[in-house]
């Protein structure tokens, strides 16, 4: 066991999945300051919600990126469950740092749904994480 979960996972994972759970707390809570609507509490939910676009940033680009670049380069089947697993979630947390990111700077169309979806981008990608995290490191 080399990470601090009693898993087989490196230490940069068992943090990143840490981060991850941190920053889903911090998403939900963003959320419900976005629910209130006063002036006040839609500044905060964008201080919030911009917390956690940086924070997610970081993970992918010091742990689920160079851990994806691996998963490619060392599977030579497609095929197997981790590897589909780890690509259906790359695909839904791009979208969901995308339009992060996005909503981050530039506000567009109809902002509310948009949020919304990318809500529920963050949140399949981090359900489809933690399966990537228990397929490689516990299963």
């Amino acid at each position: 066991m080399s990470g601090i979960l009693g898993t087989r996972a490196p230490l940069a994972s068992d943090l990143n999945l840490i981060l991850q759970l941190i920053i889903l707390a911090i998403l939900l809570v963003g959320v419900r300051f976005g629910k209130k609507k006063t002036a006040k509490s839609l500044k905060t939910h964008g201080t919030v919600m911009t917390l956690a676009v940086a924070l997610n940033a970081i993970g992918i680009l010091l742990v689920m990126l160079p851990s994806f670049v691996i998963i490619v380069s060392e599977v030579l089947n497609p095929l197997t469950i981790g590897f589909t697993l780890a690509s259906i979630h790359a695909f839904f947390g791009v979208l969901a740092e995308g339009f992060g990111v996005t909503l981050v700077f530039k506000k567009f169309g109809n902002v509310q749904r948009w949020m919304r979806l990318t809500t529920a981008f963050w949140i399949i990608a981090i359900i489809l994480g933690i399966s990537v995290y228990l397929t490689y490191y516990l299963i």
